[in-house]
């Protein structure tokens, strides 16, 4: 299985802070939306969506409702792309298409991997959203 981020990490070239992100590609994100705010104003609703997802794609795990995580999964391809290395945005759109029709236990921990790194994401933007004023 091909690594879930990216190893090659950016950083806010603005924030003064010398932690890199490693799953929030914010050059790419910049580049797609055009500026800082405009990343700022879309990962607010994003975080707290991300957050709600996170648990949800946990509590349909716990309850073997695999159609329902592919359904919470698909929601998330829309963002993925903008905000997230290449990599894992390829990962996360892979894992959502097989989990439409695998239950089997590889499936689940596929789809268990994705959970760290998707509360990572919501750490970084918050980190990001904090060192912008957001």
């Amino acid at each position: 299985m091909p690594p879930i981020c990216s190893r090659e990490l950016y950083m806010h070239e603005n924030a003064g802070d010398s932690a890199p992100f490693q799953v929030l590609n914010l050059a790419g994100a910049i580049e797609f939306l055009g500026d800082e705010q405009a990343v700022s104003e879309l990962l607010q609703p994003l975080v707290m969506s991300l957050a709600k997802d996170i648990g949800e794609i946990e509590r349909l795990l716990g309850q073997a409702d695999m159609p329902g995580v592919a359904r919470t999964l698909h929601s998330l391809k829309g963002f993925i792309p903008v905000f997230c290395h290449a990599e894992f945005a390829a990962q996360l759109v892979d894992i959502e298409k097989r989990s439409r029709s695998d239950a089997s236990a590889q499936m689940v921990e596929q789809v268990q991997a994705l959970m760290q790194p998707l509360r990572q994401l919501v750490q970084e933007s918050n980190s990001f959203l904090q060192q912008a004023g957001g």
